[in-house]
């Protein structure tokens, strides 16, 4: 289905909305919560195309500048992000996005990011984003318009902990909310350091699992993000967790995102038994600086063995972030394979996720593949030990976790779900 619709200008207060008829019949139409085999991400949303040409001759006045602002609003929409084209904005002027708290996602000026002209706005959680145009002097031709809308798919904030994808699942699923764990200030901290990767691909998105490692890096599976075209696509998604602990409570009511920026290194995708030559891993840079309001978390050299305990912090199918554990018992560190069973869990979306030691939160492995039902197969991920001398020279030197003032004693606070908004 493909809608077009010019818009008629409104008055800055209040906005108009914009409501995509046939949504429904669009969403029937294709499986949205789906689970792909083994290396393919989950596909967590849909374009729905629609063009929005701002038609700025009815702008409020606003002082020495003039507003216009439009309301884009998709009912039962997960997420909503747009898509520009022919973006060009005068020196001084600017369009403004925010969610539908008010609270704003980014600042486009000049030719939008990396000066792309034709690219996705960030995301914004929820039914509703507002765009406004502050601008100085009149335009002959309209400075941008919108082609598509990437629909979010909602059934992922509402499935239940542990989906269906039992190829990574080792019966029964154990899967536990983050929030769980707010009161163990080192395992808070790695999880408020751990990301949803976020993936415009073609008309869908596609989500995955990733981590900010110290000095704004991010570590994820190469089979999400490969290519540099595929970064310019590409957000990370923090503070996106359920409100409870295993109660089914709603998720954070507003995530923030921040744009994938360079490709630093990487190794491709190969089997799932990864090699040397193929550790299935991207490191990137990112537009801002995440690390001062949510941390990062240190890669550690160190090799893991098959006493030790660890525990995966994910996005199992997208969901909001989850956490397994496992015993040394569920471990095997199988040459540069790391498998695991029993209690450790995953699912498509849990690509990328990092892997931490029990006893210190360090992060020891990243996952990337499933077969726990399988047996001597397991889920199964790389070891950072083999990882960690590839992505070494992108990292600054100073080894220590570090957060911002907002941190006290060095990790968030355990109320920090509440002060940064996390009320639905």
């Amino acid at each position: 289905m493909m809608i077009h619709r010019r818009l008629t200008p409104s008055p800055l207060i209040p906005g108009s909305l914009l409501t995509a008829l046939g949504l429904a019949a669009l969403l029937a139409a294709s499986p949205v919560f789906a689970r792909a085999p083994d290396l393919s991400p989950p596909i967590v949303g849909h374009s729905l195309t629609m063009t929005i040409v701002p038609e700025l001759a009815d702008a409020a006045s606003d002082g020495k500048e003039m507003v216009w602002t439009r309301v884009v609003e998709i009912p039962s929409a997960g997420f909503l992000k747009v898509h520009f084209a022919d973006f060009a904005l005068r020196p001084g002027d600017s369009l403004t996005l925010r969610s539908r708290t008010g609270r704003v996602i980014e600042e486009l000026r000049g030719r939008g990011p990396k000066d792309l002209e034709s690219f996705w706005g960030l995301s914004g959680q929820g039914q509703q984003l507002t765009l406004e145009l502050r601008f100085q002097e009149p335009y002959e031709t309209a400075p941008f318009l919108i082609d598509k809308v990437m629909v979010g798919d909602s059934e992922i904030f509402d499935a239940p902990l542990g989906g269906d994808d039992h190829e990574s699942i080792c019966a029964p699923a154990q899967f536990e909310d983050v929030l769980c764990y707010d009161s163990d200030p080192g395992k808070w901290a790695t999880i408020f350091a751990s990301i949803g990767v976020m993936t415009a691909g073609g008309n869908v998105s596609l989500f995955c699992s990733g981590t900010n490692l110290r000095g704004n890096r991010v570590l994820t599976n190469d089979h999400c993000v490969s290519s540099q075209a595929s970064c310019n696509n590409t957000e990370f998604v923090f503070r996106y967790y359920r409100t409870g602990c295993n109660d089914g409570s709603p998720p954070t009511a507003d995530w923030v995102a921040f744009r994938c920026d360079e490709l630093l290194a990487n190794s491709p995708a190969g089997p799932c038994d990864p090699t040397l030559s193929a550790l299935d891993f991207s490191l990137f840079s990112v537009v801002g600086d995440p690390e001062a309001t949510f941390g990062s978390v240190d890669p550690d050299p160190t090799p893991l063995t098959d006493s030790e305990q660890i525990y995966i912090v994910q996005h199992p199918s997208g969901r909001p972030h989850e956490i397994t554990h496992g015993s040394g018992g569920n471990v095997d560190v199988d040459g540069t394979t790391l498998r695991y069973y029993d209690t450790l869990d995953t699912e498509g979306g849990s690509s990328g996720s990092p892997i931490f030691r029990e006893s210190d939160n360090r992060m020891v492995g990243l996952h990337h593949c499933g077969g726990c039902s399988t047996p001597g197969v397991g889920n199964r991920g790389m070891m950072m030990s083999d990882i960690y001398p590839l992505i070494e020279p992108f990292l600054p030197s100073d080894g220590d976790l570090f957060f911002s003032d907002d941190f006290e004693g060095g990790h968030p606070p355990t109320q920090w779900s509440t002060a940064v908004g996390a009320t639905p």
